[in-house]
């Protein structure tokens, strides 16, 4: 069964994102997985290292994601949810789980800092962003009005872009009807005029705004604000203007700044 995966550590961030997970699984009419990774904690003695209460912690997890389901089912009764609870390292644990399944969406939490201390829950959401094989989207904390009208999709316009990358952010467009944008920030940086003049998505095309920027971060910002977008969308590719937007710090200030989620698809 086809499958959103949203991240979960029962923070106010997580929280936020899963409601955000379980609007699109209402809307996808799909599986969503509420996905749990516990630390696992150890201690020094004379005899060497010790496991301790692992049970009794996987125990506790599993009782606050079986509590966060049952609050979920109240505002989405149609959805079927599930929860997942594990140890280990969270690439490897969600690698695993999508290899299994047919996961189409991970929905993570950004949590909300002040201005001099941003970071993304447990790193996990910036560390897989256009890394795993299904799209991930970065929820804010803030972000709070879970529906989507209006995405941007966000091109380095002289890069080829490929069919199978653009295939989920399609069906997101024909299952959730957005309005879209398609926008290249042109920045000093570039040598040579932008090549392409429009993009087909779903067999309609869409005409490429080109907008000036200081970067990439203030172009989109700038746009978003402008135009009241619900949604960034981004290809993160080797070898591109874009790949290096999702290091830590860029794919931060983007989600804080924009206050939208933003939607990480991998080439």
């Amino acid at each position: 069964m086809q499958t959103i995966v949203t991240g979960t550590n029962f923070s106010k961030s997580s929280l936020n994102a899963c409601a955000y997970a379980a609007m699109l699984a209402d809307k996808y009419k799909c599986r969503l997985v509420l996905f749990n990774l516990n630390d696992v904690s150890w201690i020094h003695a004379n005899s060497g290292l010790f496991l301790m209460d692992m049970y009794r912690k996987k125990r506790q997890h599993e009782h606050k994601a079986k509590k966060q389901l049952e609050d979920l089912k109240k505002s989405f009764p149609q959805v079927e949810i599930t929860t997942f609870v594990s140890s280990g390292s969270f690439k490897k644990e969600i690698k695993t789980f999508i290899a299994h399944h047919q996961v189409k969406l991970i929905v993570m939490g950004l949590a909300e800092k002040n201005h001099f201390y941003k970071k993304v829950y447990g790193s996990h959401g910036v560390d897989i962003a256009g890394k795993l094989n299904a799209p991930v989207i970065i929820v804010p904390e803030q972000f709070k009005k879970h529906t989507l009208t209006h995405a941007v999709l966000a091109v380095d316009n002289n890069e080829k872009l490929h069919l199978s990358s653009l295939k989920e952010f399609e069906f997101l467009i024909k299952t959730l009807k957005p309005k879209v944008d398609v926008l290249h920030c042109r920045t000093k940086e570039e040598l040579f005029n932008p090549v392409k003049k429009a993009i087909k998505l779903n067999n309609v095309n869409y005409n490429i705004e080109v907008v000036p920027a200081k970067n990439l971060e203030k172009g989109i910002n700038e746009f978003n604000l402008e135009r009241f977008i619900d949604l960034v969308v981004i290809i993160s590719k080797k070898h591109s203007l874009f790949y290096n937007l999702f290091a830590e710090s860029n794919t931060q200030n983007i989600a804080f700044n924009t206050k939208v989620p933003v939607m990480a698809i991998h080439e």
